[in-house]
C-alpha cells in the first residue's frame, strides 16, 4: 500500500511538472487579479451576441452584411455590460435573500435596460457619422426605429432571450455550474477515476458563536460567510463540492487547480474578501469570521449516486486525508496546512512562504505525511508569535 502511495504521488508530479514552469515567468502579482469581467458574467457576451444575431436575421433573414454588423454592435455591448455588472457585485449581495423569481425578473429587466441604452448610444453615433445602414440592424433614422415596431421586435426578443439564459444562469449558481452538465450529459454514469485537489475550509470556534448567537442569528451569519466566500472561490475557478455544518468542500481538476498556484491562492483570496466585509460583520453580529484550511489531492473516484435527489460524490482517501490535515490546523497553529504531494508541483507566488511542520501520522493512515504551513510573507512574525502562544498554551495544558 506505501508502495501504491509513493508511486501516486510520482505520477502527479510528473504528469503537472510543465505546468510549473509556466508559473515562473508570472511577474505580477496574482494576488490580487482585477478581473475586467468575472466568470459568472461571461455568459453576457455570449447573450449579446445571441441577441443581436437573432434580431439580424429577423430583420433581413440570413444576410452577411447584416450578422456582420450584429457581431460589430454585440461584442462591445457585450463586454460592456458585462464589466458593469461585475463591478457591480454589491448588487447580487444585497438581493441574495430575494425570492428566486424576484430577483431573476429584477436582473433581467437591468440587463435589457442596459442592451437599449447602449444599443442607442451606438444609433447616434453611426447616424452622427453618415454611415450607410442599408441591410444592416441599424435603422434608416432614430424615427424610423422608434415610430415602427422594430423598438418592440428588440424589446421582446431581449426580454425573451435575457429571461431564460439568466433563468439558467441562477440555476447554475444554486445547483452548481458543473453539476448540472455532468448529471445531464451522464458524464459520471459510470464510476470514474480523477486526479483532484481539495481545500477544505472550517470556520473557527463555531460551537461557541451558535451558542452565543442562538439558532436563527448563527444561521444568518454563515448564510452570509459562505455567500461572501463563495466569490473568491469562483474567481480562482473553485467548484464548492458540499457544505458540512460550518465547512466548505472546495475542489479543482488537478491541472486547472495548480496552474498559477489558484489552489493555494484561493485561501487567502477568500481572506481578502472577509476583510472587506470586517465593519459589515462587526455591526451586524459583533465578530468577523475566522477560518483554517487544509489542501491535499490526489486520486479520487467519482461516481453518480443516488436514485432521487442524484448527486456527483466523491470518493477515496484524498477525501479522509485532508480531513485530519484540518483537525491538525489548530495544533499547529496554523491557518493553511497543505500535504507535500500539493507543495512539491505546485510553484509559490513571492508573496507567500511555507514552514516544513514535519511528517505525521494522521488517524486512520498507515504512512506518515508531510506538512507545511503557507501564510503571506509580511505575516511571518505573527505567525511565529501565535505558534509560541499555542505551544505554551498546551504545554500549560498537559500540565494540568
Amino acid at each position: 500500500m506505501p508502495d501504491d502511495k509513493e508511486n501516486t504521488t510520482s505520477n502527479i508530479g510528473t504528469s503537472v511538472g510543465s505546468y510549473q514552469n509556466r508559473t515562473e515567468t508570472v511577474s505580477f502579482d496574482l494576488l490580487q487579479p482585477w478581473k475586467v469581467i468575472s466568470q459568472n458574467n461571461v455568459y453576457i457576451i455570449y447573450l449579446s451576441i445571441f441577441l443581436f444575431a437573432f434580431y439580424s436575421f429577423a430583420r433581413h433573414g440570413f444576410n452577411w452584411i447584416g450578422f456582420s454588423t450584429s457581431l460589430i454592435v454585440s461584442l462591445p455591448i457585450g463586454f460592456a455590460i458585462a464589466f458593469f455588472e461585475t463591478q457591480s457585485q454589491e448588487f447580487r449581495r444585497r438581493h441574495r435573500r430575494n425570492h428566486f423569481w424576484f430577483y431573476l425578473f429584477y436582473r433581467t429587466f437591468r440587463l435589457v435596460v442596459w442592451f437599449m441604452v447602449l444599443f442607442f448610444f451606438i444609433m447616434v453615433i453611426v447616424m452622427w457619422l453618415n454611415i450607410n445602414t442599408y441591410e444592416t440592424i441599424f435603422p434608416h433614422s432614430l424615427y424610423d426605429f422608434f415610430a415602427t415596431r422594430k423598438v418592440f421586435e428588440f424589446l421582446g426578443l431581449a426580454l425573451a432571450i435575457s429571461i431564460f439564459s439568466n433563468f439558467l444562469d441562477e440555476l447554475h449558481r444554486k445547483l452548481g455550474r458543473d453539476a448540472i452538465y455532468n448529471l445531464v450529459l451522464g458524464k459520471y454514469h459510470q464510476v470514474k477515476q480523477e486526479e483532484r485537489l481539495f481545500l477544505f475550509v472550517d470556520l473557527n470556534n463555531s460551537t461557541d458563536i451558535a451558542e452565543e448567537m442562538g439558532e436563527m442569528e448563527y444561521s444568518h451569519f454563515l448564510q452570509d460567510y459562505f455567500y461572501d466566500i463563495s466569490e473568491p472561490i469562483a474567481r480562482y475557478f473553485g467548484r464548492i463540492y458540499q457544505y458540512v455544518g460550518d465547512e466548505a468542500v472546495v475542489t479543482w481538476p488537478l491541472k486547472k487547480g495548480i496552474k498559477f498556484a489558484v489552489c493555494i491562492r484561493c485561501f487567502f483570496a477568500i481572506q481578502k474578501q472577509i476583510r472587506r466585509y470586517k465593519t459589515y460583520y462587526e455591526e451586524r453580529y459583533g465578530r468577523v469570521p475566522e477560518f483554517k484550511a487544509a489542501l491535499h489531492g490526489g486520486t479520487v473516484v467519482v461516481s453518480e449516486v443516488g436514485k432521487y435527489k442524484s448527486e456527483i460524490a466523491y470518493h477515496g482517501d484524498v477525501l479522509n486525508t485532508t480531513a485530519r490535515m484540518l483537525g491538525k490546523c489548530h495544533e499547529l497553529a496554523s491557518e493553511l496546512l497543505v500535504s507535500d504531494t500539493v507543495l512539491n508541483i505546485v510553484e509559490l507566488p513571492k508573496y507567500l512562504n511555507a514552514n516544513q511542520m514535519g511528517a505525521f501520522q494522521l488517524k486512520g493512515k498507515l504512512q506518515e505525511i508531510g506538512l507545511h504551513s503557507v501564510f503571506l510573507s509580511k505575516n511571518r512574525d505573527a505567525l511565529i508569535q501565535r505558534r509560541r502562544f499555542f505551544m505554551k498554551r498546551k504545554q500549560k495544558s498537559l500540565a494540568q
